[in-house]
């Protein structure tokens, strides 16, 4: 990644901004008249805006990526965002997500708002780009946070939530139980050091994710053991939370590396994504993943 002395600029001198608005995001209506408005309140150029379906999403990704755009914007739901960040981390351009979709990890970690009207006016308030950090597994990169194990059951029930089908997600529950409960165990390593011998459930979340992090430099690894189902049913519909952490059979710690050995392979949701990563598994932070034109998370979290 380039140095941020030399990439440095302030809000009001990008000279080709590009807007990207995934119409078939959860709550993203086509914002083109409105954003040019207040780029132009802002004294910015009028922005290049691609209002797409998602069909065309990716080639207009890959244009932004290769026409000479300075400052990238995209509006739509994480999938959409965790795209828009990898393609300006590529170009080595800042980058500012705007909340279009429901759950909107990343501009909500970035802005500390779901109004992209909001998000949009506290990013152009900014007075230059900074490093956002995010996690690394091989080529793989992740800006929010990777679940390990059997997760793709959670995953389902979730995606009920987020939906607003709370009925169909508490249904999924006994199936997200037998899960960690069956599933094959794994080690765990963090920095180095023995955390967890026979882990079911691994959760590491990029430090812009925590609410409180104790280390802003660190991810926060949250581990499950495999436990009876009386037991996991204690824990209960948390499992679909954040607030199954807060379980005392869960362990927790931060680290700058995180290492998952015992299988030969293994599922992991990294922002929502599946994939299937063969074993040994290595995590590590990378401080200086993308330039987000955002202000730092200290005045994010004073401001919530």
């Amino acid at each position: 990644m380039p140095n941020l002395a030399s990439t440095t600029q302030t809000a009001h001198s990008f000279q080709k901004p590009s807007v990207i608005i995934n119409l078939g995001s959860g709550s993203a209506d086509d914002i083109t008249d409105e954003i040019c408005d207040l780029f132009d309140a802002s004294g910015l150029p009028k922005p290049q805006v691609h209002a797409v379906d998602p069909s065309k999403l990716s080639g207009v990704l890959e244009q932004v990526g290769t026409d000479q755009t300075d400052l990238l914007i995209v509006f739509g739901g994480d999938g959409t965002c965790m795209a828009g960040a990898k393609v300006a981390r590529k170009s080595e351009i800042p980058f500012i997500a705007l909340p279009g979709g429901t759950m909107n990890l990343l501009p909500k970690a970035l802005y500390g708002t779901n109004d992209w009207r909001e998000a949009l006016d506290i990013a152009l308030s900014t007075d230059e780009p900074r490093w956002q950090s995010a996690g690394k597994i091989d080529e793989h990169i992740f800006f929010c946070g990777a679940i390990m194990g059997d997760p793709t059951i959670m995953s389902e029930a979730r995606e009920s939530v987020r939906d607003g089908d709370e009925i169909e997600a508490v249904k999924r529950v006994p199936d997200i139980m037998s899960a960690v409960a069956g599933g094959l165990e794994f080690s765990i390593d963090v920095d180095g050091d023995e955390f967890d011998r026979a882990s079911g459930l691994l959760r590491v979340s990029c430090p812009a994710m925590q609410d409180s992090p104790d280390a802003p430099t660190k991810f926060e690894v949250a581990s499950l053991p495999q436990l009876s189902l009386g037991r996991l049913i204690a824990i209960g519909a948390k499992a679909l939370t954040s607030e199954w952490t807060d379980s005392p059979d869960v362990k927790t710690a931060h680290a700058r590396q995180v290492s998952v050995d015992g299988q030969q392979t293994c599922d992991v949701l990294l922002d929502g994504e599946s994939h299937r990563l063969s074993c040994p598994i290595k995590i590590s932070l990378e401080p200086e993943a993308v330039l987000v034109l955002a202000p730092s998370p200290k005045k994010i979290k004073e401001k919530s």
